[in-house]
């Protein structure tokens, strides 16, 4: 397993992505949309659910194709800081948080702890690896992806603003 993690480039590693969000809808839908009813907002709609996870499906595979094509610093730190980063790593911590403050499943903890944080270490990993982000450039993208599913999260599930 090493010697193929040895050989893994991030331009290959990041197809996993729209792959990885497609097994997380899998496994939110459609237990998701009941549970933001119960815990967050009773107006949360399936229909927000599937309009948004269709755009976020789309989005991971356009997203995994321009920066596995142009992975030019600057396109990877705005991929880490305002698709990967939200959609990912922050977002299976929500649902693993928000499974423990409601002691109940949150649909997509599952997949969160078992393929979103995995691929997170992985990508970090490897675009660090091959110098296509920093230590510093990667902690400014994660601090940039904590405030847009704050944002996303707070509007369209829990009707805050």
């Amino acid at each position: 397993m090493d010697a193929a993690l040895a050989q893994l480039s991030f331009g290959d590693a990041v197809l996993a992505f729209p792959l990885a969000v497609a097994l997380h809808v899998l496994e939110e839908w459609p237990r998701f949309p009941v549970w933001a009813r119960r815990f967050a907002s009773p107006r949360y709609s399936d229909r927000a659910y599937v309009v948004t996870h269709i755009f976020a499906v789309a989005l991971a595979a356009a997203a995994a194709a321009l920066v596995r094509s142009f992975a030019e610093h600057w396109v990877v730190f705005a991929f880490f800081a305002l698709v990967f980063g939200p959609g990912v790593f922050c977002n299976a911590f929500f649902h693993l948080g928000a499974s423990v403050a409601t002691r109940s499943y949150c649909a997509g903890a599952v997949t969160g702890l078992l393929v979103y944080l995995p691929l997170s270490l992985l990508l970090a990993s490897l675009a660090a690896r091959e110098g296509l982000i920093g230590g510093p450039a990667l902690a400014a993208a994660l601090l940039v992806a904590v405030a847009f599913p704050t944002l996303e999260v707070g509007h369209n599930v829990f009707e805050r603003w």
